[in-house]
């Protein structure tokens, strides 16, 4: 994925012409229940990740994609993909 910063259009935002869109998990009853946001890839559908919150910055999520770890910063009319390294 590349970095950058995307126009957000409700929850859908483009990279390199690559549609992604953030979805909400159904509410589990589970004992392990998992995040509650997860990423995908609308064409060709792909699932990319859970998306984990950041407690520290609000708006803010850790995933990986293709053993690359990645921070998305999601804002009300942007999104920001920043490539992080593993600490």
């Amino acid at each position: 994925m590349k970095e950058g910063r995307y126009r957000l259009e409700g929850n859908m935002f483009v990279i390199e012409g690559k549609k992604y869109v953030i979805r909400e998990r159904k509410e589990e009853k589970r004992s392990n229940p998992k995040p509650k946001r997860f990423l995908i890839q609308c064409s060709p559908f792909q699932y990319i990740s859970s998306l984990f919150p950041i407690p520290s910055i609000p708006g803010a999520y850790n995933f990986d994609f293709e053993r690359e770890l990645y921070q998305l910063k999601v804002g009300e009319v942007e999104v920001e993909l920043l490539k992080i390294e593993p600490v």
